[in-house]
């Protein structure tokens, strides 16, 4: 099992955007970012994907649970939906083995996984600093337009 590429998680759009009105509000809610190994696979289109200790990073200065995303927006650029966020950081850690991370709602319960990033390559510190740095085009988006 490993990571195959970065996705959002399909069930909870359904979920958020149709009949249930799971309680997703993308710039309010406190989402954490936990980060994991290359020991998961993590499934996009699984039915209520939530947040697992499983696979999930352990070394100096990582809590359980990851950090908290801050300064979320929402917004329409071009023809894409975009979700951004503030980096996260990680300071004086050592950790190993660091090759993606989860974001999640940490509020609901069961705690719902939104997005699920593969850096591509793992990563490790030793006594350093793991920054998170998004994208210029956000956490996440999709195209608006059929």
């Amino acid at each position: 099992m490993a990571w195959g590429g970065s996705g959002w998680y399909g069930d909870m759009l359904v979920d958020a955007l149709g009949a249930s009105q799971l309680g997703i509000n993308l710039t309010l809610i406190t989402y954490k970012l936990a980060l994991y190994d290359n020991s998961i696979t993590p499934d996009f289109m699984a039915a209520d994907a939530v947040y697992s200790t499983t696979g999930e990073i352990v070394g100096t200065n990582y809590a359980a649970g990851g950090k908290v995303v801050t300064g979320t927006t929402l917004t329409v650029a071009g023809a894409y939906f975009v979700w951004d966020g503030d980096n996260v950081q990680w300071d004086s850690s050592t950790l190993t083995g660091v090759r993606g991370g989860i974001i999640y709602a940490d509020p609901l319960s069961p705690k719902r996984s939104v997005i699920g990033i593969d850096w591509g390559s793992a990563y490790s510190t030793a006594d350093g600093t793991l920054l998170v740095a998004w994208a210029s085009q956000g956490i996440g988006r999709f195209n608006c337009l059929p």
